[in-house]
């Protein structure tokens, strides 16, 4: 079913990764290329800014120069142009510094290193101060030069100085005595009264006062000597203050030449460089070009490469997607196929199941009557052939749960070491033919009790001891279980099922628990074919449960099988209370007892009619559940023998209908169900609609008995 979907190659992986191993590669390649681009522009932008502050420097020295001599200059010649000149200079200097710093971002201030704009700053302080001081000399001699110009007359002859005279006068006031007055006559009233009111009213008595008067003349007469040397020390200050002044001009005119020399210089140098920086931006043009050039014919073969490259991931992408969604869609397949495998092995399982029954029954009913010498035997080989058939039905259908995780397990209590000792009886047989021995070694109590599954355990242990004995032609297999201690709650059992047999070689022993896996050579030496199911299903049986299971072996010295298998402990009672619920030899009285037969297959209702018979059981039969219901309505039954898949009416439709009789004794009369169907859930939805039981078919005598006993007794039977 699976065959049409094409498995992806792994040259196709291999190519979406060599792809993308080529998209980074490219990618990485052109980040390349653009930083290489990058760094040549950075390096021609970074010469372009170095050229523009050579020529910002060169002003700036050409500036500060010129303002020097605009400073000398304006003190000389007192001009305020030159004044001006000088501050429009000392600013553009600033102006020019601040340039520089912006186009230095990335490398240290200039105006910050040299300190070059505190010392212009300092500069332009100091020359104000000496403009003013040279302004203030320039005046104190233009004033000596006017007074001495005042002391000489026409024929530059001293002019002698007039007489200066000076007159002191100094009063002196003395005082002698009082004078005394005349007595007054005594005034009237009137008199006094005016008198009174009187502004000039003295009352003290007069004093006398002599005053001296001294005058004293000075008289002074200009020096002509002193003049003389005044004029001589103003002539001689003033000279010295012309030579003074020439000098300065002298050495201004050299400044001058020696800036017209530096320009000169400065212009050659200025030549040079301009015709190196031609040089080196044509070169840097001509590679710059280049490199652009060749970046943008890599760029588009780049960008047809990579255009390419994810037209083909995308391709890729596209067919991966295209083969996942045909994997999802064969796959959907491959559950609807196996789920319509798993139907279709229920199915063979109950037609195969169906003429088993009929096989295995009448063969032993026939190993129970009277048969000439040669018949016994082949009847037993009917019998041995027929169970073979049934456990290569078995495995198959097992392998169909697993596949399709339809595997239920019990959880009921039992003892392990009964159902350890049980095996090793019943595969005595088998060993007995062959000529070895099969032994078994339990240590663990006989009343040890735990939770699991009785049947898959016992399937397990039967299927690695048939094994065993199958492959091994001499000496002997030994089972050997032992508990250890698990999880709070649990045991772990442990069994090791031993021969000395063929052994498996280590090319087959990584593969003998998967699925049809046989070693030929094995086969061939014990003569004995199978499905190769058996270990892939006691692998499956035991991990299911949180078991693990392995094997050791070495050709020619026969394999060990062990497995470990959690359980949970319980308690002993539960145990031995089950061992009661199951004991079928606490029949009650069948003789007598009157049964419904419910079967459309004429070989089975022969078959079980045989078998009632010879235990005096009587009976009635319906062909179909319609027939069956209206048996069941008009007479009184012990038991009701169903089966599931029946013409008109199913068994399930039936026992519903039964259930539902409205009478209270036939709605609880027993009834099991006589099917090939072997499912868990086949078996719960029986019980579900009122079934105390399944007897699966092929089923022996002895087996329908029991359960038609343990039904009449009111327990739920499950016959396997």
């Amino acid at each position: 079913m699976i065959s049409g979907v094409k498995k992806i190659p792994i040259l196709r992986y291999g190519l979406i990764v060599l792809l993308i191993v080529v998209l980074f590669g490219s990618a990485f390649y052109l980040y390349l290329q653009y930083n290489k681009a990058e760094k040549i522009r950075s390096n021609f932008q970074l010469m372009v800014n170095a050229r523009e502050n050579s020529a910002l420097i060169d002003s700036c020295i050409v500036e500060l120069y010129s303002a020097d001599n605009n400073s000398r200059m304006y003190a000389l010649t007192a001009r305020k142009w030159y004044l001006n000149e000088f501050s429009r200079q000392i600013k553009n200097v600033h102006s020019i510094i601040r340039e520089i710093d912006t186009n230095n971002k990335d490398a240290a201030s200039f105006s910050a290193n040299s300190k070059l704009g505190d010392l212009v700053s300092e500069k332009a302080a100091k020359t104000g101060n000496y403009i003013r001081l040279m302004n203030l000399s320039d005046s104190l001699l233009r004033s000596a030069r006017k007074m001495n110009a005042i002391l000489r007359d026409k024929n530059n002859k001293i002019i002698k100085q007039p007489v200066v005279r000076r007159i002191k006068t100094e009063v002196h006031i003395d005082t002698i005595k009082a004078i005394a007055k005349a007595p007054q006559p005594k005034k009237k009233f009137f008199g006094r009264l005016l008198a009174a009111f009187a502004k000039n009213k003295d009352t003290k008595t007069p004093v006398l006062v002599q005053r001296r008067t001294d005058t004293t003349i000075i008289t002074m007469t200009a020096t002509p000597q002193v003049a003389k040397a005044y004029n001589n020390y103003y002539s001689k200050l003033y000279e010295a203050n012309n030579k003074l002044r020439i000098n300065e001009l002298e050495m201004l005119e050299i400044n001058n030449r020696m800036i017209n020399q530096i320009i000169g210089s400065l212009k050659k140098y200025k030549v040079g460089e301009q015709l190196y920086i031609n040089s080196s931006k044509h070169d840097i043009r001509g590679g710059l070009a280049t490199v652009l050039a060749e970046f943008r014919r890599i760029s588009g073969f780049m960008f047809l490469l990579l255009t390419a490259v994810v037209v083909v991931i995308l391709y890729n992408i596209w067919k991966i997607f295209r083969n996942e969604e045909e994997m999802i869609i064969h796959t959907e397949m491959t559950e609807n196929y196996a789920l319509a495998k798993s139907k279709f092995m229920a199915s063979m399982s109950h037609e195969i199941r169906t003429p088993l029954n009929s096989i295995i029954g009448f063969s032993e009913q026939l190993s129970h009557g009277n048969l000439r010498d040669e018949q016994p035997e082949q009847v037993g080989a009917i019998v041995s052939s027929s169970k073979m058939l049934l456990d290569v039905v078995n495995e198959i259908l097992d392998f169909s749960k697993y596949e399709t995780g339809k595997m239920n397990f019990e959880n009921e209590p039992f003892c392990p070491y009964s159902a350890i000792e049980e095996i090793t009886t019943s595969m005595q047989v088998q060993a007995h033919k062959k000529n070895i021995a099969l032994t078994h070694q339990i240590d663990f109590s006989k009343s040890l009790c735990l939770n699991g599954d009785y049947f898959r355990l016992k399937q397990v242990v039967m299927n690695l001891v048939g094994n065993a004995i199958k492959f091994t032609t001499r000496g002997e297999v030994s089972i050997n279980a032992f508990i250890t201690e698990g999880k709070p709650g649990y045991d772990i059992l442990n069994v090791h099922v031993k021969d000395t047999g063929l052994g498996i070689d280590k090319e087959h022993l990584p593969f003998i628990f998967e699925e049809f896996s046989q070693v030929a050579s094995a086969q061939k030496v014990a003569n004995h074919g199978g499905t190769g199911l058996g270990l892939a299903i006691c692998k499956k049986i035991i991990e299911l449960q949180g078991g693990r299971i392995k094997v050791t072996s070495k050709v020619g010295r026969g394999s060990i099988f062990s497995f470990k298998l959690p359980m949970e402990i319980t308690a002993a009672e539960a145990c031995v209370n089950e061992e009661k619920a199951n004991d079928a030899n606490a029949q009650p009285q069948l003789a007598g007892r009157h049964v419904l037969i419910a079967e459309d297959n004429k070989l089975n209702v022969l078959l079980v009619s045989t078998i009632l018979k010879k235990w005096k059981i009587t009976f009635d039969v319906a062909y179909n559940g319609r027939e069956a219901l209206q048996l069941f309505e008009d007479n009184h039954y012990d038991i009701i023998l169903t089966d599931i898949e029946m013409p008109e009416m199913g068994g399930i439709e039936f026992s519903q209908m039964a259930r539902a009789n409205g009478n209270n004794v036939k709605g609880e009369i027993p009834i099991l169900a006589l099917t090939a169907n072997v499912l868990k859930e086949d078996r719960d939805r029986y019980l579900s609609v009122g079934m105390n039981g399944v007897v699966l078919k092929p089923f022996s005598e002895k087996n329908l008995i029991d359960n038609i006993a343990l039904a009449l007794r009111g327990t739920n039977v499950f016959s396997s």
